[in-house]
Order: structure tokens, then C-alpha cells, then sequence
């Protein structure tokens, strides 16, 4: 072979060679973002969401009036929010420490106000007004308000106290007229309906209404919340973001020390920090204060709080804060792919894990039209007593809340289903037996027997 021949099979092999180069250039995909990606990513870090303060995060579940040794509680669940609002305004004097003795009789005539967890006492200051804003409560925690009126209709002594007999208790006063405000809503029977005292845990008291309940089965609209903003806030523009892609709708990014996934159908973020707190200075758990504050602030940080949520657990010995989505004054306690609730989790005053909807969803808008008539609390206690599917003594609240339920018709929309629900070990379940019949049919052969 001669020269010639030679160089111009190596211009051959050459340009062939370039021409793969080139094709390969264009079907890359990097694994990097780009610069120009880059500047793009550090621009946008809110989801068009809101801000919120402690206050409007904590609010109660029920407020439940003792009177004779009945029990009542709004009918109306809007008349929760707005009482509530209106004892935020209260001023309260002469705030004590004191003795957990045990929950009050509630034979006696009284107010009582639940909460759906155990609230730090740190918080009081942020959630109602105090007479001596130098006033620092101690460490400690409620779940219940009880608001005992004097005999003489000179205002009222609060006591904020816990289920759980080994927190620290707390005592206040209220002037006459803070109290008659509430006074007044107690003796009204039009905003009012007779509840039942579940026969489970003694010191737990769970109240659900004595007859049946009718609800309207609404819907909701809903919008896709954007994942660029979220991705900006969480690997704070890190360049070493690298994406895979598991289909269409769901995907994973990961810097190797954190990762963020989009699941159920591109509806869902779960982000976790794949390396843990090492320093032991912050290793230790944050107290149910600090737990909550930070929770709050980081959520805010993003304006995460798209729809109306409300706390609904918040647990120190986990590190975790849960937060559920509340329509019509009732919350959302399931759905499918969790879109109902937001997630916080700690490792030392770190986010470990955070669990969010990925859809924001829009005031509810009447859909059909029908009403869900739903069994009487008496059937559904004894239906629980009764059966073999539940361990009375794990039941931790039972309520009334809708299922988030997509219209099959549409990506968009979605149905608010009423139900009622039982929490066990901090898990909520429908139960979906007594909607199927079956409460009815067990009654039916008792009887028959």
C-alpha cells in the first residue's frame, strides 16, 4: 500500500470517526444541568403558596360543652373555626403552672376544647393573648382547654392539660365578658348537637355525634405545583444536581447527599437528606417547641402552604410533624398517594424528610349535588365495640373527614367524600364497612339471634 492509499484511508477513518462524535453530541443528554441551567435554577424558589405563623396552623378539632352530664358540639364545623377565633382574642390573666391531676369530670357544666395533638406549652404566647407578655410558660404540653365558669358569672379559670397523665398543667383566668361570649354559644341548641362519650380509654374521651351526619359530596379543582422552585430551595443550586428519569411524570434527582423524588403520577415530592447529622452537638432532638417552630419556618421558606392545612400530629420521640388539608372546616384524612397531607421530618434541627402534594387545589365548588348520609355515631361505636377488625384499646380518635377521590373523567378534579375514620397507632382508616352495609346487616342477624 502506498502513501497516498494510506492517508486516505485514515482521512476516511478519521471522518467516519467524526461523524459519530457528532451524532453522539446530539443525542446526549447531559447528566449535569448546564451553567445556563444553572443561572435558571437559582431564580425561582416559592411554589405561589403561603406564609403562615403558628396561630393559623393550630387550631382545635371540637369544642364539646358539658351540660347535666350531656355533651354537645357545633353541628356546624365553620362554628368551630369561628369560636376559636373569637377565644384567640381572649386576654388571659394570672397564667400557672400547676399539678396534672387527671381530666375534670365532664359531668360538670363546662367547656372543653380538643386539639388533634399534644400542643408545647412554649407556644401559648403565639397562640392566645396574655395579660404579662414577660410571661415565659415552662416546658410541658395540652391537648384539651377546659373552660370552668364560675358560679357567680364572674368570668372563667382555664385549665390547659394533656390526656397523658405526666405533662405539667396550666391554669388562667378570663374576664366576664370573654366568658359570656362563650357562655352564649354553650346554652344555644340551634348551633348545637348531643354527642356520645366513646366507651374506649377512659382518659381519652373521644365525643362523635350521637345521630346521624349529612354531607354534601363536593369537589375540588386542582393545578400542577411546579417542581423547579422546590428543586432551587432544596439542593439550594447545587451544579452536581443529577436527574434520572423513572417515566413521563416521575423523576429523581440527587446530589448524592440528598435526593428528591416526584412519585404517584408526578402528584407527590419526597425529599430526603441521605446523610445524617453527625455532629453531636445537634444530634439531640429538637423539643415539640422547636420541632413545631421549625417545621412552620421551613414550609414558609417556600411558601408552601398552597392549601388550608392544619396540624394534625406532632410527635417529638419521631422527630415528625404531620400537617393535614382541611376543606369546609373538615379535614382530608385520605387519599390516594398521600396528596392530602404535608410531612415533616428531623434529623437534629435538620429536614431529614419532607412528604408534600405536588397539587394545589382550589376552594371547593358544589358537585353533584348529593348528599352522604352517613351512620349515627351510635351505630358506628357499636359497631366498633363489636367488632373483631378493631382493638379497642389502640383506638386513638375516631371522626368524621372526607377521602380525596379523582373524578375519573378528569386529571383535574377531584371528589370530596365524606366518611368516618378511626385513628390507630397514629394511622387514619376509613371505615369502610359501615358504608358498605355490613354495619347494617351485623345488626339485622343480632337481632335475628
Amino acid at each position: 500500500m502506498n502513501v497516498e492509499t494510506l492517508k486516505s484511508v485514515i482521512l476516511v477513518i478519521l471522518i467516519g470517526f467524526s461523524l459519530l462524535l457528532t451524532v453522539a453530541l446530539w443525542n446526549y443528554q447531559p447528566e449535569y444541568e448546564s451553567e445556563g441551567d444553572e443561572e435558571r435554577l437559582i431564580e425561582e424558589t416559592t411554589i405561589g403558596g403561603e406564609e403562615l405563623d403558628m396561630a393559623s396552623i393550630v387550631r382545635p378539632k371540637q369544642f364539646v360543652f358539658h351540660r347535666d352530664g350531656d355533651h354537645y358540639s357545633f353541628e356546624n364545623k365553620e362554628d368551630v373555626s369561628l369560636t376559636y377565633s373569637e377565644m384567640k382574642n381572649w386576654t388571659l390573666s394570672n397564667f400557672v403552672s400547676t399539678e396534672n391531676t387527671g381530666l375534670p369530670s365532664h359531668e360538670d357544666f363546662m367547656a372543653e376544647v380538643v386539639f388533634p395533638t399534644n400542643i408545647p406549652a412554649q407556644a401559648i404566647p403565639q397562640l392566645f393573648s396574655l395579660d404579662n407578655s414577660d410571661i415565659e410558660p415552662p416546658s410541658g404540653q395540652f391537648n384539651r382547654i377546659f373552660v370552668m365558669f364560675n358560679e357567680d358569672d364572674e368570668g372563667a379559670e382555664l385549665l390547659f392539660t394533656s390526656d397523658q397523665a405526666s405533662s405539667t398543667s396550666f391554669r388562667a383566668t378570663i374576664n366576664n365578658d370573654d366568658a359570656n361570649q362563650l357562655r352564649a354559644s354553650m346554652n344555644n341548641d340551634e348551633l348545637l348537637s348531643e354527642q356520645i362519650l366513646f366507651a374506649g380509654d377512659e382518659e381519652k374521651r373521644i365525643y362523635i355525634p350521637r345521630e346521624k351526619v349529612s354531607l354534601q359530596v363536593d369537589s375540588v379543582d386542582s393545578r400542577e405545583i411546579g417542581i423547579l422552585p422546590l428543586r432551587n430551595e432544596l439542593f439550594d443550586g447545587s451544579p452536581v444536581v443529577r436527574e434520572r428519569s423513572a417515566s413521563t411524570t416521575e423523576q429523581r434527582l440527587t446530589d448524592y447527599s440528598r435526593r428528591l423524588e416526584v412519585l404517584g403520577s408526578g402528584n407527590r415530592l419526597e425529599y430526603t437528606k441521605l446523610t445524617s447529622n453527625t455532629n453531636s452537638d445537634v444530634q439531640s432532638a429538637l423539643s415539640s417547641f422547636d420541632l413545631l417552630e421549625s417545621s412552620v419556618n421551613f414550609v414558609n421558606t417556600h411558601e408552601g402552604w398552597t392549601d388550608p392545612f392544619q396540624l394534625t400530629s406532632l410527635n417529638p420521640s419521631r422527630s415528625l410533624v404531620q400537617y393535614h388539608m382541611y376543606f369546609n372546616d373538615l379535614p382530608l384524612l385520605n387519599s390516594s398517594d398521600d396528596l392530602h397531607k404535608i410531612e415533616v421530618e428531623y434529623d437534629g434541627d435538620e429536614e431529614q424528610r419532607y412528604v408534600r402534594p405536588l397539587r394545589d387545589f382550589d376552594s371547593s365548588f358544589p358537585g353533584s349535588g348529593r348528599e352522604e348520609e352517613l351512620p349515627s355515631g351510635e351505630t358506628v361505636a357499636s359497631f366498633l365495640e363489636d367488632s373483631k377488625q378493631y382493638n379497642m384499646n389502640v383506638i386513638e380518635d375516631i371522626q368524621v373527614g372526607y377521602s380525596l377521590v379523582q373524578q375519573s373523567s378528569s386529571y383535574e378534579v377531584y371528589d370530596l367524600k365524606p366518611a368516618w375514620f378511626v385513628l390507630e397507632n397514629g394511622n387514619w382508616k376509613e371505615i369502610t364497612e359501615i358504608s358498605s352495609g355490613e354495619v347494617g346487616e351485623q345488626a339485622n342477624a343480632m337481632g335475628t339471634n
